[in-house]
């Protein structure tokens, strides 16, 4: 088969497959404190998001998809685990791509000299602006695992059921959840 052919060569030389495993709990860990940040400003800050800033947030949460997709998946075979690394950061870049336009329609809607933007500025900047930033450096990375993909591909089968892992759905499970029942709220205007 053309894909067993490609991955039998993938052995890699640099211990980075298991690195790899620590790498996808770390971005997914990562946009999951970008958006419990988001539900801080929301919450403790009191600033309702506005429909951009909703649609910002599901692409994060689709971004962050591809990394639960790879440890999700089961990897019988490392051509398997490979199609499964490749699929994650494929929704990654796609997601992150569909953000990155929302976000930047966002920046521009208060470009102007005298627009004051929307929401308080979280260093200098606006969270509009943080996300673009952010998509940007989901698909950098997105694209160079994918460069890099025959040598972090997760070894077959190998902690799928760690506690890290559990752990990490739970938390990322749980960000999932609050966002929908806040966007179904804000949408019959309960907050």
């Amino acid at each position: 088969m053309v894909v067993e052919d490609c991955v039998k060569n993938a052995t890699p030389t640099f211990p980075l497959a298991r690195i790899s495993w620590v790498l996808l709990h770390l971005y997914i860990w990562i946009l999951s404190a970008v958006l419990l940040g988001a539900f801080w400003v929301q919450f403790v800050w009191g600033e309702a998001p506005c429909t951009l800033c909703l649609l910002q947030r599901m692409c994060m949460i689709l971004a962050t998809l591809g990394p639960v997709w790879v440890l999700a998946s089961p990897r019988r075979s490392e051509a398997e685990a490979w199609w499964n690394l490749n699929r994650g950061f494929g929704i990654s870049i796609l997601a992150s791509g569909l953000g990155l336009l929302i976000s930047a329609r966002q920046v521009l809607m208060h470009i102007a000299p005298d627009d004051a933007g929307f929401g308080t500025p979280l260093w200098g900047y606006h969270l509009y602006t943080w996300a673009f930033l952010i998509f940007i450096v989901i698909i950098l990375v997105s694209g160079t695992t994918l460069v890099f993909a025959r040598r972090l591909v997760p070894a077959p089968a190998s902690r799928q059921g760690h506690w890290l892992t559990r752990t990490t759905f739970f938390l990322f499970g749980g960000i999932l959840l609050a966002n929908i029942v806040v966007v179904y709220l804000s949408t019959i205007n309960v907050i």
